[in-house]
């Protein structure tokens, strides 16, 4: 819940609460540990986290982006160090020096100053040089790594956009290409019934009609109700039975529930463009099959039709199974199987999308 409220913010304020949590973090430590042996903070506590927070943010605004992502790295490590040095100089400066080592504070705090009757000589004063390197070390490395996911997550994020946009773009162009070779299909059999003046030809022709305005108004879409795609599939079969004669058969059938579920538009139109196209032969007895599988996770089309052998045989390559594959691949790059094979004179294509 807490990572879903997170990722709604806008990128501004994600970027300001990481900042803030991480400072949280930074402080708790120190706090609780000055807290632990003083009953109330010092002034110079105070300054040397303004120190922390001048350290991290110089790193963070200027030594990052200006010489780290730049690929200076032996100049972002001399820049660090002189950083480091000079901050941790000016505060072991303003701080002055202690009297006492760390072991010695606590065994004061736990047992008394202890007397001293001139035998031991008294201990020299020390500046904190080494625990403020420690410190500001600390905070600049922190302000390295977040700027440097920072920046990396940025332009992982302007790839994937561009990569979105490229697929997006490639899928467009390949439908355009799609939408006329379906309707100079269609055109074909409609001017074949208009050749043998067949009474059929009106209906065709609203048939067709109807198709198109499918293509127009639906396809622009990314993703259509499946219901849609099949009931606009059935159509096309109805004008395609318009010219064929009696001893043709074309078996059509939809197995489970496809309500629900959303593809993409004209996914499965092509193999069945074909079917028509290579099995239809009105001289001669033949059988088209159309049989859809629909699960809660996989669609299965399988297509077979008898193989016309001169129509097999003058038939030229055409754009449409071309981008039809295309588009699958770009679509469900690794959840597709599409099998096509010639099996005792028939044609067979096996197209399961997992959904």
């Amino acid at each position: 819940m807490l990572k879903k409220a997170f990722n709604s913010l806008p990128g501004k304020l994600r970027l300001y609460a990481v900042h803030i949590l991480l400072w949280l973090l930074l402080l708790f430590f120190p706090v609780a540990d000055f807290i632990k042996w003083h009953e109330m903070l010092p002034v110079s506590f105070f300054v040397k986290m303004l120190f922390c927070v001048a350290i991290f943010y110089i790193n963070y605004l200027v030594l990052v982006p200006e010489l780290l992502l730049k690929n200076r790295g032996l100049l972002y490590v001399l820049a660090m160090v002189a950083v480091i040095a000079l901050f941790s100089y000016i505060f072991s400066a303003y701080e002055g020096p202690s009297p006492y080592h760390l072991k010695d504070a606590v065994m004061r705090l736990r047992r008394g100053p202890a007397p001293n009757f001139g035998n031991e000589p008294p201990m020299k004063p020390r500046f904190h040089f080494f625990p403020n390197i420690v410190m500001f070390t600390l905070h600049i490395l922190m302000s390295s790594v977040l700027k440097v996911y920072e920046e990396w997550n940025v332009s992982y994020k302007k790839q994937k956009e561009a990569e979105t946009e490229q697929k997006t773009s490639e899928l467009n162009f390949l439908k355009a290409q799609l939408n006329p070779h379906f309707f100079f299909n269609s055109l074909n059999t409609i001017y074949s019934l208009s050749i043998k003046k067949s009474d059929s030809t009106p209906q065709a022709v609203l048939n067709l009609a109807d198709l198109m305005r499918y293509m127009l108004y639906e396809t622009d879409k990314e993703k259509v109700r499946l219901t849609d795609e099949l009931s606009y599939i059935e159509s096309y079969i109805e004008l395609q039975k318009l010219r064929l004669t009696p001893n043709n058969i074309v078996n059509y059938e939809v197995n489970g529930n496809p309500h629900g579920i959303s593809v993409p538009p004209l996914l499965f139109i092509c193999f069945i463009e074909n079917a028509f196209k290579h099995g239809v032969n009105t001289s001669h007895g033949c059988d088209i099959s159309i049989k859809f599988t629909i699960t809660h996770n996989e669609i299965q089309m399988l297509v077979v039709n008898d193989i016309n052998r001169q129509a097999f045989k003058d038939a030229t390559p055409g754009l449409g199974i071309e981008n039809t594959l295309k588009r699958i691949e770009l679509y469900f790059p690794d959840s597709y199987k599409l099998n096509k094979y010639i099996e005792d004179n028939k044609f067979y294509v096996d197209l399961s999308l997992k959904i």
